[in-house]
């Protein structure tokens, strides 16, 4: 392989996993949490792909999500990056599908290599060592798998078994067979066996996968592609067709290629990751005090040890407790033993049964326009508190099943209310029956605070008409 040829960054967006519950959620999941320092996961993951080796990144990223991913990219200077939207969720081979059809378009057959936006890599350094070295072994035709090396018995990965048979000085690994998160003896012997756990990170040639794919699964091929050749630009983003998108299976990369084809191999490598898919794993690679404590926040203790304790706003205090992960944000609160973090998914399945909107929604929720706070809420009304930010403007729009209304708290609104257009000042209110076209806009230089009551029997986005929308959000 050429050294010159700079590599494709594909970039995976699109989860909204709630392992991390309640920090997590459906509306903003850990990708785009600032769980070390002033980053995200994933503006982490991109700048690690500031490098001479890389070419402009490619992200895939779902429609609730494309303006978070749009923003975080702004603010960590990455320019020029294309922001694919999947219309639907389909696991990652569509997604690594649709990245490969459009980036041939940009790279012809140069290497791609695919990184999931929500894991932890230590070291930016071994990284670019990792991927260089990975590039001088002749990938021409191979998909690489990076494993990593086991430092402990963990269920909660997937584990890749390589053939070690007649290989002297290898680098790169042919894959024999893939374990799935097994029981903890299953994980104790796979480790004794050399077996690598599963990173998620992929590196081939373009052509390699494409090809790949086009043999096990040319539906998903001629689909993908229909979808990247009908895709349309969209503000910032290139938004994939739909008709075409929907119709593939949703099948993982690895269960679907790496498992069938005879072109996979894996690269071993220690380098210092973490998929961060637990609290318990967060409190491991986390800075801690003296006692073996993370905390995070307005946050007190008394003979408290070996915990993880996080505070969004309020006041938390401890005593006398050990082995204890404890989760206060403005809404909801979490307590569970720290060795059991892993076990949350059967609380997320409860809250999801009984439809809280704690599970998918932040108290504070990001919009194009600025965001919202949740202050109250039950079956008869909604109350928020709107912060729109200077020359920005929420869509002409109409609800079917509630009434608002609209209170100045500071700033001044242009209101848009059926045929009428007029603007209130602060102290000022105004009453949207149902089925009103309305807006709101701040034309002004300062921040416009709202508070917005709803009244009704339903409050779901669902219940949004769109008539006008600067952000694209009409289709």
């Amino acid at each position: 392989m050429k050294h010159k040829e700079l590599i494709t960054p594909l970039i995976l967006a699109g989860g909204s996993g709630t392992r991390l519950w309640p920090i997590s959620r459906k509306e903003k999941p850990k990708q785009f949490l600032e769980i070390f320092d002033s980053y995200s996961l994933l503006q982490l993951t991109a700048l690690r792909c500031k490098n001479p080796i890389f070419d402009k990144p490619v992200f895939i990223v779902g429609e609730s999500h494309r303006f978070i991913i749009a923003e975080q990219l702004r603010k960590i200077g990455i320019k020029n990056a294309t922001i694919l939207i999947e219309p639907k969720p389909k696991n990652t081979l569509a997604a690594i599908t649709a990245g490969a059809l459009y980036s041939k378009k940009i790279s012809q057959n140069g290497p791609l290599l695919v990184l999931p936006s929500d894991h932890y890599v230590k070291s930016e350094k071994k990284f670019h060592i990792l991927i260089k070295q990975t590039i001088q072994n002749d990938i021409i035709d191979k998909l690489i798998c990076f494993g990593i090396q086991p430092t402990s018995p963990e269920t909660k990965y997937g584990y890749i078994i390589r053939d070690n048979k007649n290989i002297k000085n290898a680098t790169i690994f042919k894959i024999t067979n893939f374990i799935e998160k097994p029981h903890l003896n299953k994980a104790k012997d796979l480790i004794k066996n050399n077996a690598l756990w599963n990173s998620g990170m992929f590196l081939f040639k373009i052509n390699t996968i494409i090809n790949e794919i086009q043999s096990f699964y040319p539906a998903i091929i001629k689909n993908i592609n229909m979808s990247v050749e009908k895709s349309i630009p969209d503000l910032d983003f290139v938004r994939l067709d739909d008709k075409y998108f929907n119709k593939v299976k949703s099948i993982s990369i690895d269960n679907g290629i790496f498992e069938k084809t005879d072109k996979s191999f894996v690269m071993p490598t220690n380098l210092n990751w973490n998929d961060l898919g637990t609290y318990n794993a967060l409190w491991q690679i986390s800075n801690k005090d003296k006692n073996n404590n993370f905390i995070k926040g307005d946050v007190i203790t008394d003979n408290v040890d070996n915990s993880y304790i996080y505070s969004d706003k309020s006041l938390v205090t401890v005593s006398n407790l050990s082995n204890m992960n404890i989760v206060a944000t403005q809404d909801a609160i979490l307590v569970t033993k720290l060795n059991k973090s892993n076990e949350i998914k059967s609380l997320v399945d409860i809250l999801s049964k009984k439809n809280r909107n704690e599970l998918t929604e932040h108290k504070v929720s990001h919009r194009p326009w600025g965001y919202f706070e949740n202050i109250n809420s039950n079956e008869t009304h909604k109350i928020k508190k709107l912060t729109i930010l200077p020359g920005k403007e929420l869509s002409l729009q109409s609800h079917t099943k509630r009434s608002e209304h609209w209170i100045v708290i500071s700033g001044v609104a242009n209101v848009t209310k059926g045929n009428k257009e007029f603007i209130l000042k602060k102290d000022e209110s105004t009453f949207i029956p149902v089925n009103t076209k309305h807006r709101l806009a701040n034309k002004s230089k300062s921040i416009l605070v709202i508070i917005e009551v709803q009244t009704g029997k339903y409050f779901g986005e669902d219940d949004i008409k769109r008539y006008e929308d600067k952000y694209g959000r009409i289709r």
